[in-house]
């Protein structure tokens, strides 16, 4: 257990998730929302997502249990490639079981990245947040477009998550400029990103999900983006749970 990470460990455990974790359950305020919906997930590809009066608002039943790979059709001059999920390619991990390398450009050719969708992509980067470290969009990029200060450990909903100030720099790669999980915009005349104020981000040390983003002062008029609240991680999440009419 570290108990004083740096802003390189925090960096890691930013582009860790996609090995971290198997199922979640959570709750969740999405942007534009004003109570949390109830969110179940089992990697790859299912979801399940109720509002807080237990009202089904999305609902995608993966086939179980995957092996690992889906078929991606090529133009018909060669074999079908097949495509992979993040657990079924070979980060490099340091000492506490961080990813220190994502896999090559060989190992990840092809790979979904994606968790399940809900309503925009800043859930997909609450879920797998490696645009704290790196681009979305170009994982062999070893610049870092972010800047980080003030790592500490703290309780978020009642589990261990790490927090940091973090500012994006002009080499922000959001997986997308419209819903992005830190401050500013992309200005497409200029062709880069505009950085915003530095926002106060935590981690849920255990998976990796981006649990909060908020302002860095204690000003109730700054709004709170992201607000995750975990409830349970790797637990059992049969088919039935992600049908429509079914509920475990």
């Amino acid at each position: 257990m570290i108990a004083s990470p740096s802003a390189l460990q925090f960096r890691r455990l930013a582009q860790s998730s996609p090995w971290r974790w198997t199922t979640v359950e959570f709750e969740f305020v999405p942007a534009r929302h004003t109570s949390p919906v109830h969110a179940w997930i089992r990697r790859p590809g299912s979801l399940r997502v109720e509002t807080s009066a237990g009202k089904i608002v999305e609902s995608i039943c993966a086939e179980a249990p995957f092996a690992g790979t889906m078929t991606v059709y090529s133009n018909g001059d060669g074999p079908q490639p097949s495509a992979r999920w993040p657990s079924n390619t070979s980060p490099v991990l340091d000492e506490e079981g961080l990813v220190s390398e994502l896999p090559s450009a060989t190992d990840s050719w092809l790979v979904d990245w994606d968790d399940p969708f809900y309503e925009n992509y800043q859930w997909t980067a609450m879920l797998n947040p490696i645009e704290l470290t790196r681009s979305a969009h170009d994982r062999s990029s070893t610049v870092m477009s972010t800047e980080i200060s003030g790592v500490t450990v703290v309780e978020h909903g009642g589990r261990r998550a790490w927090e940091a100030t973090v500012r994006t720099t002009e080499d922000y790669g959001a997986r997308c400029e419209c819903c992005p999980l830190l401050s500013g915009h992309f200005d497409f005349e200029v062709d880069h990103w505009v950085p915003g104020p530095p926002v106060t981000v935590r981690l849920d040390v255990q998976t990796g999900i981006c649990v909060y983003v908020g302002p860095t002062t204690d000003d109730p008029a700054e709004d709170t983006d992201i607000d995750v609240t975990i409830l349970a991680v790797d637990e059992t999440m049969g088919d039935s749970l992600f049908l429509r009419s079914g509920r475990q």
